[in-house]
């Protein structure tokens, strides 16, 4: 056996006082504890969710069996307490990386009882075993890990089988997600004042708080309260039969692979064997299992992540709208205090055989009053809502004005009727730029006009206006003088072009038409430019 988590410090932390040490899993937890992490070097951005999910989970089901709910603070006693969790194995071996006994479990490695013949591929570095997929090798490069240390390892492990889709034959995803070609998303309230650790503290506080709920909820199909199966890599799999979400503890920690660390020449290197059923029975569920993270449709569907990943209008669905999304337990936090919290979501886009980009938003962070609407049903939380939905429809506005703008300035100054498919294509990469900057301001300018006064709130939407179409214009300045067009023609396009963006914004069923405070200063210019 080699590299023992519980024992071993094998991975690698980067502290709040710049120091950089090696730790066990239960210093790692310590640690988390006292708040005084800053990073784990060896964790890759898409990793992040997946550690974090990981950690959470295992505290919780390390706690509710011990029979306690406060966290333990030393690294012996977070030792003692996992070690519970797997009793009967005095070499702790499914705390091991490499086992050398396959029919004994190993990290996230399911015990081969009839030994590794039909673990039939190899992977030589952990990012060529882990779940990401890129169709052309640009966003993340594959098998560049050619001296991978065990933190690599272990966070390719968990990644692996805890976020894997289908990947072809004998090759099925996870449990916690809607469909094998989508992905385990998070969407979650870190608290604004701390790091990963406070982070990880609240999840576990709020999983231990409602997990009773989780069962109820869920029962009488899924789940167990008490001796439900919680780390699956215990279990013993050939690949031929599934576990029911009924054997399940509602928090269990899932593989879906059959994959077993080997020692060779030196190095470690990674079997991996197909299975005819996925490890869970869970088709029917289509994602819906009680997640912390994951926000789940009207239709009972758990969230397919797309390549739009979370820009202000999807995140407008989830967390403003509910008349799609239910939020997840961990969008749910204590607004009684005068905290302000940071909405953490984060997710790989997943599609047929590859991944199509991996999406994160940290730098959205909700005041008291904006989380407390959250937190509520009606009331101040539909304000919020129409306050949102007031500011699409003004990005909505601004973008059409762009886009026709462009567009006429692209056919060389033609009329609306004359316009074609072509030059409305144009606008494109003009359009994906001011969506950037739509996406930038948008929540902070919703906190300002939400908790603004019912007399200060036009202040805040002019000057919200104004900054979008101040940002337009500069597009559109841009934009006329480099899209291709007859040389005979730039003048007119340009001119004409600067008339139609105006006019459009001035008709008489814009969303501006009753705020002319924003066409003040745009007057002057225009009748400088026309002398």
């Amino acid at each position: 056996m080699m590299h023992n988590l519980l024992t071993d410090s094998l991975i690698r932390v980067d502290g709040d006082d710049g120091r950089r040490r090696g730790l066990s899993l239960p210093g790692v937890f310590e640690a988390m504890v006292a708040d005084s992490v800053a990073a784990f070097p060896a964790l890759r951005p898409h990793q992040r969710h997946a550690w974090h999910a990981f950690l959470a989970q295992l505290a919780v089901l390390a706690l509710v069996k011990a029979g306690g709910t406060d966290p333990p603070r030393r690294e012996q006693e977070w030792r003692a307490v996992l070690r519970h969790l797997t009793p009967g194995f005095q070499r702790d071996e499914p705390w091991c990386l490499v086992v050398e006994d396959p029919s004994k479990p190993a990290f996230m490695q399911c015990p081969a009882a009839g030994g590794l013949s039909a673990y039939k591929k190899r992977h030589t570095t952990p990012d060529d075993l882990d779940l990401l997929v890129t169709a052309k090798n640009h966003d993340v490069k594959a098998a560049i890990a050619s001296d991978g240390l065990p933190d690599d390892w272990l966070f390719a492990l968990i990644d692996l089988q805890t976020m894997s889709g289908f990947l072809g034959a004998g090759n099925y995803g996870i449990a916690r997600m809607n469909g094998g070609f989508s992905s385990r998303p998070c969407l979650g309230l870190a608290p604004g004042y701390g790091s990963v650790g406070a982070h990880l503290f609240h999840d576990i506080q709020r999983m231990i708080e409602s997990r009773d709920r989780l069962i109820e909820q869920y029962a009488p199909d899924y789940f167990l309260a008490d001796d439900g199966v919680g780390l699956l890599w215990l279990e013993p799999w050939d690949g031929t039969e599934s576990l029911r979400l009924d054997q399940l503890d509602p928090y269990f920690i899932e593989i879906c692979r059959r994959v077993r660390l080997q020692r060779r020449d030196g190095r470690i290197v990674a079997l991996v064997g197909t299975s005819r059923r996925p490890r869970i029975a869970a088709r029917e569920a289509m994602g819906n299992v009680g997640d912390h993270w994951t926000p789940v449709s009207r239709m009972g569907k758990a969230l397919s992540l797309s390549r739009t990943g979370f820009r202000y209008d999807r995140l407008h669905r989830l967390v403003l709208d509910e008349r799609e999304f239910t939020l997840p337990p961990a969008m749910r936090v204590n607004a009684s205090s005068a905290a302000s919290w940071r909405l953490v979501a984060r997710g790989v886009a997943a599609g047929q055989g590859k991944t199509e980009g991996y999406h994160e938003r940290s730098d959205i962070v909700f005041g008291p009053r904006v989380t407390k609407s959250l937190m509520s049903l009606g009331g101040e939380r539909d304000t919020l809502n129409d306050l949102a939905n007031a500011q699409l429809e003004e990005i909505k506005e601004v973008l059409a004005a762009l886009r026709f703008a462009i567009a006429i300035a692209a056919s060389g100054g033609k009329d609306a009727a004359s316009i074609g498919q072509s030059d409305r294509k144009k606008a494109h990469p003009y359009l994906g730029r001011m969506d950037t900057v739509a996406d930038s301001h948008f929540f902070d300018f919703l906190q300002r006009r939400f908790e603004a006064s019912e007399a200060e709130r036009p202040k805040v939407r002019l000057t919200f206006a104004k900054l979008l179409i101040d940002r337009a214009k500069a597009l559109l300045e841009e934009a006329t003088g480099a899209v291709p067009c007859a040389r005979i023609r730039r003048f007119r396009a340009r001119a004409r072009a600067t008339s139609a963006f105006w006019s459009r914004l001035r008709r008489s069923d814009s969303v501006f038409s009753d705020q002319e405070d924003i066409f003040a200063t745009s007057h002057s210019e225009e009748d400088e430019r026309a002398r």
